[in-house]
């Protein structure tokens, strides 16, 4: 049996609205979800949204997987 490499390029955007706590700042919501880490004081807070993030963001995702294919690369291994 052979084994392939297969690497599929999709473009898209993906809008999401979530519900988070009044006092955080957009700069603030911009770094909790790219994961940049924070003093360990507010870091388990912040893991937390960071996770309620991705959670919705993934979801909204796999709801739009019907994109455009840019390209395609099949790689016998």
């Amino acid at each position: 049996m052979k084994t392939f490499e297969i690497e599929v390029v999709r473009t898209y955007t993906t809008t999401i609205e979530v519900a988070l706590p009044d006092e955080l700042t957009t700069s603030a919501v911009e770094r909790i979800t790219l994961g940049d880490t924070v003093p360990r004081t507010i870091r388990t807070f912040e893991n937390d949204l960071y996770h309620e993030i991705w959670d919705t963001l993934g979801e909204a995702e796999l709801e739009q997987m019907d994109t455009d294919m840019k390209s395609i690369e099949v790689k016998e291994l």
